[in-house]
């Protein structure tokens, strides 16, 4: 990175500070600050974003990285050079790997990968269950001292509602937040929809 930047004519979004105009952006050092010296501007690397938007890094709450045992569909390298594209600066991966990432062993794989090939910043989650399968707590203290953000079972969703009252309750022991895909399953059980139909109402063309 240069020491010395200068983002010209850029639409400025800052909801911290309530600033949204067009506008100037300098970095020195790679610290935001407010001006640069004449003789500085004539050293900086000039970035023209008129027409586009500046603002702080995005975060994304909700990412598949699929690693380990799934990095043919993506990998932590990978998906984090895919979210800093996109202006994305922090993620929190899902703990849908293989196998889930229901124990410390399992989240220090990924803490140690995310060391090694993470561009951005990547926040490991923890399974709700073991093995995401609904009838056994994974161990939540384990996992938060390995270092996981949250608890989830991502889109296998806890039905034994007395289980997830204990997932809640150990998860606040650890002042861990719960991110649950809320869903009863007994409501979908052999549902169907008819496509055509639904094309249909919504003005749709196959």
């Amino acid at each position: 990175m240069p020491d010395l930047i200068w983002i010209k004519n850029g639409r400025i979004i800052d909801p911290a500070n309530g600033r949204d105009e067009v506008g100037d952006i300098y970095a020195n050092e790679g610290r935001i600050v407010s001006s640069l010296s004449a003789e500085m501007k004539k050293r900086a690397e000039v970035i023209d974003a008129e027409g586009l938007l500046v603002c702080p890094g995005l975060v994304d709450i909700h990412v598949h990285f699929r690693e380990p045992g799934q990095t043919h569909k993506e990998t932590i390298q990978t998906g984090s050079h895919a979210a800093a594209a996109g202006g994305f600066t922090s993620v929190i991966c899902m703990p849908n790997t293989s196998p889930p990432a229901d124990n410390a062993g399992t989240i220090q794989f990924i803490q140690d990968a995310i060391k090694r090939e993470a561009v951005i910043r990547v926040y490991p989650t923890g399974c709700i269950t073991l093995g995401m399968n609904g009838e056994s707590l994974a161990p939540i203290g384990s996992l938060r001292r390995a270092g996981v953000v949250a608890i989830t079972d991502d889109g296998e969703c806890v039905q034994n509602n007395e289980l997830m009252r204990r997932a809640v309750e150990y998860a606040s022991m650890f002042a861990l937040p719960v991110m649950d895909h809320c869903q009863d399953s007994r409501m979908t059980q052999g549902s169907v929809m008819n496509e055509g139909i639904m094309s249909t109402r919504l003005g749709l063309r196959g």
